[in-house]
């Protein structure tokens, strides 16, 4: 049995698109009579999760489950979920993905990025700090003066695309950004 939950499709957009595509494709033959007599005509449910926060339209007729394949023994879809450590909102953003550093070729592109950043930022609120770090994957430390700005820098940044890569803003607690930053 697979549950997908709203929170990660966030997450894995593609992981979401491709399951309910050979959902709906299944459901499909299913109706249809699809597969000839092999026994795959098993009722699939598509996932019933929010798209985009609307209301999930079938929830009250499926279940958010994909089922087996019909007759064939031992013939699920095994999938592994893996969990995400998911921080109350605060002042401290963590962005990801910003940069490569294996392909950036000035070595002070930190600063680069550092005023692109801050340049954006500043939309949402004062900064009091940040920190682009040039050994991770793209990672740039950011404290804003209130949550209030966090939240709307999270909400804006995050999925956003930058220099060719998806970003991820996630919050972190405080108490980590000043182990990693202290004062």
């Amino acid at each position: 049995m697979v549950e997908v939950y709203y929170k990660y499709i966030s997450f894995f957009p593609s992981l979401f698109l491709y399951l309910m595509h050979h959902a709906s494709y299944d459901l499909c033959l299913s109706l249809t009579g699809g597969m000839g007599a092999t026994g795959l005509n098993a009722p699939v449910a598509i996932p019933a999760v929010s798209v985009l926060g609307a209301p999930p339209a079938a929830a009250p007729v499926l279940r958010p489950t994909v089922l087996g394949l019909g007759s064939i023994p031992g013939a699920t879809l095994p999938v592994t979920t893996q969990s995400i450590d998911v921080a109350p909102p605060s002042e401290c953003l963590l962005l990801k993905n910003m940069f490569d550093p294996a392909i950036e070729t000035d070595p002070d592109f930190d600063l680069d990025i550092r005023d692109d950043v801050q340049d954006e930022c500043s939309k949402f609120g004062k900064l009091k700090h940040i920190f682009v770090d040039k050994n991770t994957a793209g990672f740039v430390y950011l404290r804003f003066d209130s949550i209030t700005a966090a939240m709307s820098a999270q909400k804006a940044l995050h999925g956003r695309w930058f220099a060719g890569k998806m970003i991820t803003a996630t919050f972190m607690s405080p108490q980590q950004y000043e182990m990693k930053f202290p004062r």
